[in-house]
């Protein structure tokens, strides 16, 4: 009971501060009507509620694949944080409809990419761990244990795929498809890994912490080019760097280091996440500053724009992604893409945005990126300790 009202008194007190907080740009109060257009849209058009999943287009209705299921369950939630009575019971039920990916008779369980019977050998562990950090964000917002238990398990098989083969890091693919260790695992690993840590022992946090550490270092050593952002894999029996450089996988590093920090109080974590964000200016169109990747890259290293400004207050940061979102917007308007990821990106971005016009919004984030003694600190004023 105790920790119930304590709960409670910490989501008021964070709601009042964010109120009172006032950011230091003039929000525009667009961005939450912009995403519910595009949400509707997605629902009306990519949405199969006899599945629960979401649908590769509007004319193949077969279902997408599982990462791309990850992407709209991440739309999903911000969608929650807006309008919980229209899509949590969506939530939950893309949750449930998730199952038919999960591959329960194996030794380690996990998602296959596409539905499966079980028994399956076709596990990427970039896919997995996806999932991990949507439903842990999941569980934040609505408290399910679901959420933390499938997010827990599913983050036990992205680490499996760690081994001591070129130092270290993680495999791409279960069956070491192409040889190859990449960002897209090691780097959405690590942000996993870590928000397990800064639940505590609800995350089961023991060992999380080092586990994250170990990917962004060994990442980082491999595989960080010299201007600060991430080429894009290693073929492990050669040593060979496979060079090009995508933002998701810069995003994801540069929140791995960000939660480094969160977690740690360590300003060198700070510091190569400000040097990735300064970095990233290099994806963008130098005429339009939209990043020139497919939205289904950028919107991920729009999201880490906005998650390093959380942090550091730099406005360059915000006029960037409110830059590309904006872009988004415009361009979805025009023409909605015909796949699903696109919508669902243009969606999570906006939703995004969306948060930061608001108390409750920005009570989440505020929240979210809490250091542990943070939380401790805070829990002891609520209960009056």
């Amino acid at each position: 009971m105790k920790s119930a009202l304590a709960a409670i008194l910490l989501c008021l007190s964070l709601c009042l501060s964010a109120a009172s907080e006032q950011p230091s740009w003039q929000p525009s109060g667009l961005y939450g009507a912009e995403a519910r257009k595009v949400m509707e849209y997605v629902q009306k058009t990519f949405w199969d509620s006899a599945k629960g999943i979401y649908t590769k287009s509007a004319q193949d209705r077969t279902p997408d694949y599982v990462w791309r299921q990850a992407a709209a369950f991440s739309a999903l939630v911000g969608a929650a944080r807006h309008e919980p009575q229209i899509y949590r019971p969506v939530l939950a039920q893309h949750f449930r409809g998730l199952e038919a990916y999960w591959d329960a008779k194996v030794a380690i369980p996990a998602y296959e990419p596409a539905p499966t019977r079980g028994n399956g050998h076709d596990k990427y562990y970039d896919d997995n761990a996806w999932l991990v950090i949507t439903f842990l964000e999941a569980y934040q917002l609505t408290g399910e244990r679901a959420y933390l238990t499938r997010a827990r398990e599913t983050a036990r098989f992205v680490f499996s795929g760690w081994d001591d083969k070129l130092d270290g890091g993680i495999w791409w693919h279960q069956s070491h498809k192409d040889d190859s260790k990449n960002v897209c695992a090691n780097g959405p690993g690590a942000v996993g890994f870590l928000y397990l840590a800064r639940l505590g022992p609800a995350g089961e946090a023991p060992g999380w912490l080092q586990a994250a550490e170990k990917a962004v270092t060994w990442t980082t050593a491999k595989l960080q080019a010299s201007d600060g952002l991430y080429e894009d894999r290693v073929i492990v029996s050669t040593g060979q760097v496979k060079r090009g450089k995508l933002t998701y996988n810069s995003a994801l590093m540069l929140r791995a280091y960000l939660g480094l920090y969160r977690q740690t109080g360590r300003s060198e974590f700070l510091d190569q996440a400000k040097r990735i964000g300064k970095a990233a200016a290099w994806f963008c169109d130098k005429q339009t500053g939209v990043y020139r990747d497919p939205l289904k890259w950028s919107q991920f290293m729009v999201e880490a724009d906005l998650d390093l400004y959380r942090a550091t207050h730099d406005e360059d940061l915000l006029h960037r992604a409110r830059t590309n979102a904006d872009a988004y917007y415009a361009a979805w308007t025009k023409e909605a893409p015909a796949d699903m990821m696109s919508n669902v990106g243009t969606a999570r971005i906006l939703w995004l945005l969306a948060d930061m016009e608001t108390a409750a919004g920005r009570a989440f984030w505020a929240a979210a990126d809490m250091r542990p003694e943070d939380h401790k600190t805070t829990d002891q004023k609520t209960t009056g300790q």
